[in-house]
């Protein structure tokens, strides 16, 4: 709490100086006019300011001053504290012998005030920017702190310079402070990046000198004593000059010490010290040293002392961004950048030279030059950034296929199927790039394989593509992508809605999303042929005698199926079968409209049952796909179900007999899951091999074992060794329900001769049914 208020009242404070010299310096113009008083007791002009106004009023050195604002020169308190003519409206001058009435024009030097303005607007919002965003940062608070010494030196410049005597308290005070704050800092920002440890104790009298000092210049409010601090200001830049210097000693002193470790910390330092010399040495050697020499800049103070935020705005985007370490880079590509700049910005200021030469000065062209400079430099600079955030706005094509490109390889790395690879991927290839349609095509050796999205015509495509004559057609775009002996794969985009070719930068994008799919084909490849390869490893389990030595590869094969399983049966649910609700809906609305013809009504209400048995199909093979029913009520009624359910379409009499079998449905879900898949794979054998009229299923509990009894009295086999191992969507044959049964430690037994029929006896223990 005690920290909010004192926040508050610096804020209120801040405020309030804020207000005060902004009206010192919008009310009263910089005349910039400095007297001396003569043996004869005549304040004579005797230096005059040329960014002033008094280049604008006609006055000249040596010119008597008689009054300032109707009052003698004596009474001016500006002449009293600084012997400078300053907040005066008007002048009573004397020149040979003729007296003069001079007035001042208010608003005659405003551009001057303009620069430190826009510098202190730049302070104050990185400081609170620092405040706000990285207030957990130790080195970020001082970093702030620095900001905001020199938003109050740039705030107090335009009262100092107009003799506000809280003006120059402030800027001579903070002007001090600031070489002090900065190397505060660097002794935090070491600790804190570099866990290196500074003496901090100079840093108590280096404040204490800036109290005290403060304290004496609390005496400018006394006239009198006014004149005893007149030189004050060639203190200050002395002070500061020297706080400067002392830095630049510290650093070079660290990094002689560590520059031998070649360690991160070495090139810490060697970034502040660089970036300090650009900041902090032009507005010593243009401006403060030749003040201290000569009395007069080089370069006025007002813009050479913007490169002091180099290096505070410098350390606020390296601290934020975590680039600490890349300063040598930001300032190489920024010199870079700068150097480009000097070409166009030579041209510009010399076009602006050769039409309006004669109404600007020297020091306006080269502001004009330098000031392009660096802003040329740093639009460049920048260019990066800012194209690659308004890249939606500039470049909308361009950033829609990085857009797509990014989500089609997050996708690649999901597929597992060519059934995957048309949903994720090929739909948006086709959407991006808005093309009629497009396909991927896998050219066997003896077969041709297209998954296709859209509108294209597949017989047209393997038809060029068995003739070799697809890569140049003119009317589909196609790359080639695998190419190796098994197989080879092509990417085919039809031409675009808009009836033309894909323009030059959409086959880029295409080619290099093809890079992407080489892989991810080459995956899924592998992945079916190691599925052939398990399906057929499957089917040749050993006997029973060794079917503890692979319980893990059928726990594994049986998971996966379920697995695939119950996602298809989910997919359907949730897509087609939601799909043709809402069609079914949609069709019932327009057949109860009463304007309708009843010939319409009829075919509607057709269409409507013909939609109700697609969708009586699905369900029926969501249910069979994941019979989530035995859950519910339980192995014999799913059966049960199921069977009378199938008893309708099978070309047999289907029965289904169901003894005393209560204790099975004590067991794991999971186990009645593999029976109800044994049911299933029986069922779907005698509907396709079989040739039966009656089939028979019978289950029961004897002897401490649940039975399964399958008897039909269809063809039959000779022997087990002629069984057709198949790989269905039910399962993978006979072999795969013996596989079931060992799993869940069961036996299976068939009974079997060609012409007589087939039964299989299935017994498993109640009391050690293996869960999977």
């Amino acid at each position: 709490m005690r920290n909010k208020y004192a926040i508050g009242l610096c804020v209120s404070i801040f405020i309030v100086l804020q207000i005060w010299c902004s009206f010192i310096t919008f009310h009263f113009p910089y005349i910039g006019v400095y007297v001396e008083l003569t043996p004869q007791q005549q304040w004579v002009i005797q230096e005059m300011t040329p960014e002033s106004a008094s280049a604008k009023l006609n006055l000249k050195l040596g010119d008597i001053v008689k009054q300032v604002d109707g009052k003698l020169p004596d009474e001016s308190p500006t002449i009293q504290k600084w012997k400078a003519i300053e907040k005066a409206r008007s002048l009573l001058i004397s020149r040979d012998g003729l007296e003069y009435e001079i007035v001042v024009n208010r608003n005659s030097t405003t551009f001057y005030d303009m620069v430190p303005l826009v510098e202190e607007g730049v302070c104050l919002f990185m400081a609170v920017l620092l405040f706000m965003k990285m207030r957990r940062s130790p080195s970020a608070k001082l970093l702030a702190a620095v900001f905001l010494t020199m938003a109050i030196i740039y705030m107090s410049l335009g009262a100092s310079v107009r003799g506000d005597v809280i003006g120059k308290l402030l800027i001579a005070s903070f002007m001090m402070a600031l070489p002090i704050i900065f190397l505060h800092f660097l002794v935090i920002f070491f600790k804190e990046k570099g866990n290196m440890e500074l003496p901090t104790r100079i840093l108590k009298y280096l404040y204490a000198i800036v109290i005290i000092a403060f304290a004496i210049r609390s005496l400018y409010f006394y006239p009198p004593m006014a004149k005893v601090f007149r030189y004050d200001g060639s203190v200050t830049l002395v002070f500061f000059i020297i706080g400067f210097v002392f830095n630049m000693s510290v650093l070079t002193f660290l990094h002689a010490k560590v520059r031998k470790q070649q360690s991160y910390v070495s090139s810490i330092i060697k970034s502040v010290w660089l970036s300090l010399l650009i900041s902090f040495l032009p507005v010593i050697c243009f401006s403060l040293l030749p003040q201290l020499i000569t009395g007069q800049q080089i370069l006025n103070g007002r813009y050479t002392s913007g490169l002091i935020l180099v290096f505070p705005i410098s350390f606020a985007y390296l601290i934020a961004s975590n680039q600490l370490y890349d300063i040598g880079l930001v300032i190489r590509r920024f010199m870079f950048a700068s150097l480009m700049a000097i070409i166009p910005v030579s041209l510009f200021t010399g076009a602006y030279v050769f039409l309006f030469g004669q109404e600007v000065d020297d020091k306006q062209i080269l502001f004009i030059f330098i000031g392009s400079i660096i802003l040329v430099s740093s639009v460049l600079y920048a260019a990066e950034y800012w194209t690659t955030r308004l890249e939606p706005f500039l470049f909308p094509r361009k950033y829609a296929l990085q857009f797509a490109l990014k989500k089609i390889s997050k996708n690649l790395g999901t597929i597992s199927s060519f059934r995957e690879l048309k949903e994720i991927i090929l739909v948006d290839i086709v959407g991006t790039l808005q093309v009629m349609g497009g396909a991927i095509v896998f050219q066997y050796k003896n077969d041709t394989e297209i998954i296709y999205e859209g509108e294209i015509d597949t017989s047209e495509v393997q038809q060029l593509i068995n003739s070799s004559s697809l890569l140049d057609h003119p009317l589909y775009t196609c790359m080639e992508m695998n190419s190796h002996e098994e197989y080879t794969s092509y990417l085919i985009m039809t031409r675009k809605k808009t009836n033309t070719l894909l323009a030059k930068e959409e086959r880029q994008w295409l080619q290099l999303i093809t890079t992407y799919l080489e892989v991810s084909l080459e995956n899924v490849h592998l992945i079916r042929k190691l599925t052939a390869r398990l399906h057929q490893f499957a089917s040749e389990l050993p006997s029973e005698n060794a079917a503890q030595d692979i319980q893990w590869f059928r726990k594994v094969m049986f998971e996966l199926q379920e697995e695939e399983r119950i996602r298809i049966a989910s997919d359907l649910h949730d897509t087609t079968m939601q799909d043709l609700f809402f069609l079914k809906r949609r069709i019932s609305t327009l057949a109860d409209k009463s304007t309708m013809h009843q010939e319409d009504q009829v075919q509607l209400k057709n269409m409507n049952n013909f939609v109700e048995m697609i969708n009586a199909s699905l369900r029926q093979s969501c249910f069979e796909l994941n019979p989530h029913l035995l859950k519910e009520v339980g192995l014999i009624q799913t059966l049960k179900m199921y069977l009378e359910k199938e008893s309708y379409t099978t070309p047999f009499e289907l029965e289904f007999l169901a003894g005393h079998a209560a204790v099975i449905e004590t067991k794991d879900l999971l186990t009645k899951r593999h029976i109800f898949r044994i049911v299933q794979e029986l069922l779907n054998n005698a509907k396709k091999h079989s040739q039966a009229s009656k089939v028979k299923f019978h289950i029961m509990e004897r002897d401490f074992r649940f039975w399964l009894i399958y008897e039909d009295n269809g063809v039959g086999f000779h022997d087990r060794d002629e069984v057709h191992l198949e790989i269905g969507a039910s399962g993978m044959g006979i072999e795969q329900m013996r596989s079931r049964v060992l799993h869940v430690g069961g036996h299976f037994e068939l009974n079997t001769q060609k012409g007589n029929g087939t039964k299989f006896i299935i017994t498993i223990p109640i009391e050690e049914v293996i869960s999977a």
